[in-house]
């Protein structure tokens, strides 16, 4: 007579050792750095102000060669001096190509630039509308629906993630819109709140998207001051501290100046790795 085959304790063979797993998952800082021979990840930044600040200029700032800028506006045109080098976007599908061209990593960039958040993600939105629109033959032509606006969030959110995983600085530009000091938020009563305040012009889930992902938040803005000669000059400047009334702020070890004088990608780097 045949004996049935006892079946190993398949459970006990195939538990996990949470402590090796852990052994090999948790790092420090200071251990990535070692393993990267140094060099710390490049920052991820996002720039907004209003219009003809500086925004594009200061993507320049990042090196004429290591930049590439992604521009859905044409603000490049005119820097013939600067040369900068641009891929013109001119639809939502591009973003998958300029994403897997930079993944490949045969290229001299150290840094992409997204001039124009704010009309990269109305782009979204027309790519989700059109698609619905060919699904859909009853849909009335140019409807957005709600629905619409949560999928091109999606979408957007999709794209912050996918470059923030890439070994390349990220900068991101957008207009500025002005908003109610108390829209969205959830303060302590004791906070100072200000009536006005500025943010980037971004649908207000992919705006919180970009401000987690990002390292720094800084608002571009002008002031007059006197030059050399004793007339009066315009100076950029970049706002960098904690503010009730600008969307601002950094990640950092380090205590950063509330604004940056004349600033530029590289100073503003050397001052979130405590490089003055």
């Amino acid at each position: 007579m045949t004996r049935p085959v006892r079946r190993a304790n398949t459970r006990a063979n195939t538990r996990k050792d949470y402590s090796e797993i852990a052994r090999k998952k948790i790092t420090s800082p200071s251990a990535v750095a070692k393993a990267n021979g140094g060099a710390v990840r490049r920052p991820s930044i996002l720039v907004y102000s209003r219009n003809k600040k500086g925004k594009t200029r200061f993507c320049l700032t990042a090196g004429k060669g290591k930049v590439l800028v992604v521009d859905p506006e044409r603000g490049t045109d005119r820097f013939l001096k600067a040369d900068p080098h641009v891929w013109h976007l001119e639809s939502w599908e591009e973003i998958d190509d300029i994403y897997k061209f930079l993944r490949t990593g045969d290229h001299p960039y150290e840094w992409v630039a997204f001039d124009g958040t704010t009309r990269i993600a109305n782009m979204a939105l027309r790519f989700v509308t059109k698609r619905a629109e060919e699904a859909d033959l009853n849909r009335k032509p140019g409807q957005v629906t709600q629905r619409d606006y949560g999928n091109a969030g999606e979408l957007f959110k999709q794209m912050l993630y996918s470059f923030h995983a890439l070994d390349i600085g990220v900068i991101y530009t957008a207009q500025e819109r002005q908003i109610d000091g108390g829209e969205g938020e959830d303060e302590d009563e004791e906070v100072e709140v200000s009536n006005i305040q500025y943010v980037p012009d971004l649908p207000k889930g992919s705006r919180a998207a970009l401000n987690s992902i990002v390292d720094v938040i800084g608002r571009i803005y002008t002031v007059k001051v006197h030059g050399e000669d004793g007339n009066e000059a315009i100076e950029r400047r970049l706002w960098l501290a904690p503010s009730v009334a600008y969307d601002t702020g950094a990640r950092s070890e380090y205590k950063l100046p509330p604004y940056l004088e004349k600033p530029t990608v590289p100073r503003l780097v050397a001052l979130l790795e405590g490089n003055k």
